[in-house]
C-alpha cells in the first residue's frame, strides 16, 4: 500500500496515475466538504477541477507532504472563497447546513422513521442554523471528517486553541438549542 508521501511525490514526477489515485480518494471527501462552505454544488464542483488542474500543471513546485486530504481541503476552501468574493456577494445561499440522511430498518417502520427523521432533520437544520458559520465549519470537519483539532487549525488556518473554544460553544449552544426546540415540540 502506498502512502500519501509516496504518492504525492509520485505526482510531483508526472505520474498521471498518481493524480488519478489521488482524484479517485479524494474527491467525494472534497466535494462533501465543499458543499459545506458553498451551497453551490456547480461552484465546488468547478473549484475541485480547477485544484486538481492546477496540482498537475504546478506539479514540479509542490512541497511534499504527508497529508493529502489535509493540503487538498485547505486548498479547495481557499479556492472556493477566492471564486465566491469575486464572483457573488456571500449571502445565506452560500451557506448550506448539513443534512442528515436517514436509514430505515424495516419497510413497515420506513414511514414513522422517515416521519420522526424529518423532524430530527428540520430541528438540527433549524439549530445548526443558528450557529456562526465558523462554528459549523468546525463541528463538520470534527464530526462527519473525523479531523483531529489539530488538523481543522491547519485546514481553517486558526490556532488550535480558538478551534477547541469554537467547537465547545458550538456544541454547548447546539445542546441549550436542541433543548429548547425539544420542549417547543414536546408540548
Amino acid at each position: 500500500m502506498i502512502n500519501d508521501l509516496q504518492l504525492w511525490r509520485a505526482l510531483k514526477v508526472g505520474d498521471k496515475k498518481a493524480l488519478a489515485a489521488i482524484y479517485q480518494q479524494e474527491v467525494d471527501a472534497l466535494f462533501k466538504y465543499g458543499c459545506q462552505v458553498t451551497a453551490d454544488q456547480a461552484l465546488v464542483e468547478d473549484s475541485i477541477q480547477d485544484l486538481f488542474v492546477e496540482l498537475w500543471k504546478n506539479r514540479a513546485t509542490l512541497g511534499d507532504t504527508d497529508a493529502i486530504r489535509q493540503y487538498l481541503l485547505v486548498a479547495l476552501r481557499r479556492k472556493i472563497i477566492r471564486h465566491i468574493k469575486q464572483g457573488v456577494n456571500r449571502t445565506e445561499r452560500h451557506l448550506k447546513v448539513v443534512d442528515v440522511n436517514a436509514h430505515t430498518a424495516a419497510v413497515d417502520e420506513a414511514l414513522m422513521e422517515v416521519e420522526e427523521r424529518e423532524s430530527q432533520k428540520k430541528s438540527m437544520s433549524k439549530a445548526l442554523s443558528l450557529l456562526s458559520e465558523r462554528q459549523r465549519e468546525i463541528l463538520y470537519l470534527r464530526y462527519f471528517e473525523e479531523m483531529d483539532y489539530k488538523r481543522i487549525a491547519t485546514v481553517l488556518g486558526i490556532n488550535y486553541q480558538s478551534v477547541r473554544n469554537t467547537a465547545s460553544a458550538g456544541m454547548k449552544a447546539l445542546r441549550k438549542i436542541l433543548g429548547i426546540l425539544f420542549l417547543f415540540f414536546a408540548q
